[in-house]
């Protein structure tokens, strides 16, 4: 059975141009980093454990220099793994596959799923680590809690690098002046961003400390996930300030902040030509105004920007029988899972969810048609003995306040017409994902950069290797 991916969902997919969309590259060129990626895990791992095995004198007893040796190995494998997620996760939303997984959580986990990831690199460096707002009272934020995780950690990460020994790292939440959003900010006590970095703090790659790692662009394209921006806000010798806002007020605030968001990322209206002074007018002389240094600035994600920047397609899914919280938890994460970037997927009640598809009314009827397929393909028994319904597409406009207020209105009353059960026989057959010489291509690159990798580690392991044995033997002559 052929496997459906993001080549059959997708607009790219559905559209009959999509043999000239640069969309369609990414697309392949993201399977196979996505491939790659995942097969060098299990190596990589193995090398880890080995490694550990050996540092802890399962093989047979160590010096304490060795051992010191061996644990510089492990967090070396520990950096690359990060740098393996990192990659998996910039790619899939550079591609727009971001594999979201968004619900209602307790913001006051955050501390307790965050705190032991951080808490070896903040007694390196012996900062403190303090959390303020975390109360049991907090109302629950519409956010992915794995995303959310990885956002804090790599703030406080940075964070820790900039802030002096013995200094105070502090992470916050209070409500936004919205009233239906939440602020998760990350302070630091560095000595704050240079005034000549801010306009290369947007930059992948660049940190406040010049560095070249992905954690900064990740943060930005997890707050873009979210319909929000990364915000700074830093003065020199004052620290800096990392923020995100995250919707706490309902389904209202929900699709206020995706409607805020699509107005936010519109592209600049084109303006007329000014013409030039006619002859004879005075022309007077411009004023040159020195730029005020920047204290607060918003940082952009990157990824693609919509196909539609105007209208949004939305859709209305529900079950014809209720379901147990479990497969219907299963069914959320199932159509979370096809949700593109600058899409929402939302869970009214247990047995409703509404869709904002950044399609046409025709490429949303043939995404309907390529999910309840590949939910057929999943084989879960539960959910097979239990059709969709979908309701009609609606296009609706996006951009202005005034189309807010309606997207809203639409959005919280939940009354998308009329609900029909795709019809079993009539569902055409997914079309495999590519091309066999396509898979073929995907297979053999992968598997060759794969054996490249682990040949790679084994080489360095060896050496590893050699290098201890050197070192008992030197140990051993000294006796």
């Amino acid at each position: 059975m052929s496997k459906l991916s993001m080549f059959q969902t997708g607009p790219a997919y559905n559209s009959a141009t999509s043999q000239n969309d640069p969309r369609v590259a990414l697309d392949i060129a993201g399977h196979l980093l996505t491939d790659t990626a995942h097969d060098l895990r299990s190596p990589l791992a193995a090398a880890r454990e080995l490694t550990q095995l050996v540092a802890d004198g399962v093989e047979g007893p160590v010096s304490s220099e060795q051992k010191q040796h061996l644990h510089a190995v492990v967090a070396r494998c520990n950096d690359m793994q990060r740098l393996i997620d990192d990659m998996l996760h910039f790619e899939c939303v550079r591609t727009g596959n971001p594999r979201i997984a968004k619900t209602w959580i307790p913001a006051d986990r955050m501390p307790t799923l965050v705190q032991p990831l951080v808490e070896s690199t903040r007694r390196s460096r012996s900062v403190g680590l303090q959390w303020i707002g975390f109360e049991p009272d907090l109302p629950p934020m519409f956010a992915d809690t794995d995303k959310i995780k990885r956002l804090l950690v790599n703030l406080i990460d940075n964070a820790i690098r900039v802030t002096p020994e013995s200094g105070q790292i502090t992470v916050r939440t209070e409500l936004a002046q919205t009233g239906d959003r939440m602020r998760l900010s990350v302070e630091d006590g560095g000595a704050g961003i240079d005034p000549q970095q801010w306009s290369r703090l947007a930059r992948r790659g660049v940190t406040q400390q010049d560095g070249h790692g992905l954690g900064l662009s990740i943060c930005r394209q997890i707050a873009a996930l979210h319909f929000t921006r990364l915000e700074v806000e830093s003065g020199q010798g004052q620290g800096s300030r990392f923020s995100v806002e995250l919707p706490i007020g309902g389904p209202e605030a929900v699709v206020d902040s995706f409607a805020r968001w699509r107005e936010a990322i519109l592209p600049p209206r084109q303006t007329a030509t000014k013409m030039p002074s006619p002859a004879g007018q005075r022309i007077r002389p411009m004023r040159r105004h020195t730029a005020a240094t920047p204290r607060q600035q918003t940082l952009p994600a990157e990824a693609a920007p919509p196909r539609y920047n105007r209208n949004v397609a939305m859709v209305g899914v529900s079950v014809t029988n209720s379901l147990p919280a479990e497969p219907s938890k299963s069914l959320d994460r199932f159509l979370q899972s096809h949700c593109e970037m600058h899409e929402l997927i939302y869970q009214r009640n247990p047995d409703q969810w509404i869709l904002l598809l950044d399609n046409n009314i025709g490429e949303a009827e043939q995404r309907i048609v390529a999910i309840d397929q590949a939910r057929m393909q999943a084989g879960d028994m539960m959910l097979d003995n239990c059709p969709l319904q979908w309701s009609n597409p609606l296009s609706i406009a996006v951009g202005t306040p005034a189309d807010r207020a309606k997207l809203q209105e639409a959005f919280v009353r939940g009354n998308l017409g009329i609900q029909r059960p795709l019809p079993r026989q009539a569902m055409p057959k997914p079309a495999a994902a590519a091309t066999p010489a396509t898979d073929m291509l995907l297979t053999n690159v992968a598997q060759q950069r794969l054996e490249n990798e682990v040949k790679w580690l084994m080489q360095k392991f060896h050496q590893r290797q050699g290098r201890l044995r050197r070192h008992v033997e030197s140990i051993r002559r000294s006796r």
